[in-house]
């Protein structure tokens, strides 16, 4: 496998499709169908942000295996906690041939080896709670939630 940064907003918004379609599977109510032109905007504008930056993994002949999407940010201290710098992991994306083959361990140190270039003590990440195999996974490589946001619709 070879590793390569990558900033084109068209290719991350064709890559994008197998996550919004897993997500909006899950929940349909949430996410909305997918966009390719819509997508690339985004990434026209994330990717503005050198703080944000795209990994992909490629096999022999050059086709996206797994991309790790990365940004790193500043959690602002307030008076009722200590602000940090954390390394954000906004997807972790492995193409359906490709799983079950080891690629999430190998994009996790990857970004624990990131963090650590840049300084940073926290890798975070989120993952819905219907998606057990994110959650799984994320626990055996010693992610531990911290935070747990509730929602009440008052209509539908």
């Amino acid at each position: 496998m070879k590793i390569i940064e990558t900033r084109n907003p068209a290719l991350m918004a064709r890559l994008g499709r197998m996550m919004q379609e897993k997500h909006r599977t899950l929940y349909p109510t949430f996410f909305k169908p997918y966009n390719q032109a819509a997508v690339q905007t985004y990434f026209e504008e994330i990717f503005a942000n050198p703080n944000e930056v795209v990994y992909l993994w490629q096999d022999q002949q050059e086709e996206v295996a797994a991309y790790l999407w990365l940004g790193i940010e500043t959690v602002p201290e307030t008076v009722y906690r200590y602000g940090y710098k954390r390394l954000y992991i906004h997807h972790i994306a492995i193409m359906p041939e490709y799983q079950g083959k080891g690629l999430s361990k190998t994009l996790l140190s990857f970004a624990d080896d990131y963090a650590k270039q840049h300084q940073i003590d926290a890798v975070e990440l989120h993952y819905w709670p219907d998606n057990s195999i994110a959650k799984h996974t994320y626990e055996k490589f010693g992610y531990v939630p911290y935070q747990e946001i509730a929602q009440k619709k008052l209509h539908d």
